[in-house]
């Protein structure tokens, strides 16, 4: 199905500007689609995800990769945003983006009903003094913003939690650090919680676990459930700038030399494990995908040796034992509840 929220953030883009634009991704494009925009020195990336920054500089863009952080960039005529699922992260993006508008820099607001536009639009332009409102274009909504008086940027601020600081999770599993724009950021994932159930029974079969993998770490959790394990050597990967900086602050306080490695699901990982561990994300932008489940099997795959178990754990609608056997030669279920199954994976 078409996305039309992504066919109208490109049809701003393709549409000539009388000075920079900063697109700010949030979450993958289909990247086909944005192929006309090659070599355009007058737009701008920023995101907080390694893979889109991969991705855009391929098509010749300047991309900036960061936790979303604003301060370093300069003023631009034309900032494009796709607003976020996650709330706070919204308000954060639209509250430095009206800070690095020129003069007469417009500030595009795309998104769907479902994802709270309409209120989100009349939050901002009545804290910061604007007629606007989110107009139709089809089944997605539109918002333009121009550049505020110094007075209003001096003191208006949309409620965003303090978006740019970890803050402590008092969780009754485990205390732990994150932050919103980190997947299930305040909460332990069920399916983690059912992995790592399985853990003594992979590990007891074992001879020797000198290294571990967790693949796609979000916080932290999985690495951080493995601390009474006598391991040598632990690295830890996301794809998400701000779960890489969550899971340094956990690993640290916890007491773990873990490598943190922000990459596209391991790919640039080039040393082999014993144990992998792997919670993959199976949506693609705002679509579920099987080709991301199997990318994360492709890597696992890589960087396993003829004795690594990988476990991974998906939802159950995942036909992970069919899509593993391009990778691996065993997949064996070791539980199913609450939604979610756990399988060993062995080369």
């Amino acid at each position: 199905m078409k996305d039309v929220c992504q066919a109208l953030v490109l049809e701003l883009l393709s549409a000539p500007a009388a000075g920079k634009t900063l697109w700010v991704m949030d979450d993958n494009p289909v990247l086909e689609d944005f192929i006309r925009l090659n070599g355009n020195k007058d737009i701008e990336i920023l995101s907080n995800r390694y893979d889109i920054g991969q991705q855009m500089a391929r098509l010749g863009l300047i991309t900036h990769v960061s936790d979303f952080d604003f301060s370093a960039l300069s003023a631009y005529q034309r900032i494009v945003y796709r607003i976020s699922k996650e709330k706070m992260l919204t308000h954060h993006v639209i509250n430095a983006a009206l800070r690095k508008l020129a003069p007469d820099g417009i500030l595009y607001l795309i998104g769907g009903k479902q994802d709270g536009i309409k209120s989100i639009v009349k939050q901002a332009a009545e804290l910061y003094q604007q007629e606007v409102s989110a107009r139709k274009h089809g089944s997605a909504y539109l918002a333009e913003f121009s550049a505020c008086a110094d007075n209003l940027i001096d003191d208006a601020r949309l409620p965003d939690a303090s978006y740019t600081e970890l803050r402590l999770v008092e969780h009754a599993l485990m205390p732990f650090h994150s932050k919103p724009g980190v997947f299930g950021w305040e909460k332990v994932d069920k399916g983690s919680q059912l992995l790592v159930s399985c853990l003594p029974k992979v590990m007891q079969y074992m001879k020797d676990v000198g290294s571990v993998l967790d693949l796609g770490c979000g916080w932290g959790y999985l690495m951080l459930s493995t601390a009474d394990s006598d391991i040598a050597v632990r690295v830890a990967t996301d794809n998400n700038v701000a779960a890489i900086d969550a899971a340094r602050r956990n690993f640290a306080e916890a007491g773990l030399m873990v490598d943190c490695v922000l990459d596209d699901a391991g790919s640039h990982i080039r040393q082999r494990f014993d144990l992998i561990l792997c919670n993959p994300p199976f949506h693609q932008g705002f679509s579920v995908s099987d080709s991301l489940t199997e990318k994360f099997l492709a890597n696992a795959s890589r960087l396993s040796r003829r004795s690594t178990r990988a476990v991974f754990v998906v939802n159950q609608f995942i036909p992970l034992p069919s899509l593993s056997q391009k990778y691996f030669s065993e997949c064996r279920q070791l539980a199913a509840a609450d939604g979610f199954s756990v399988y060993e994976l062995r080369p």
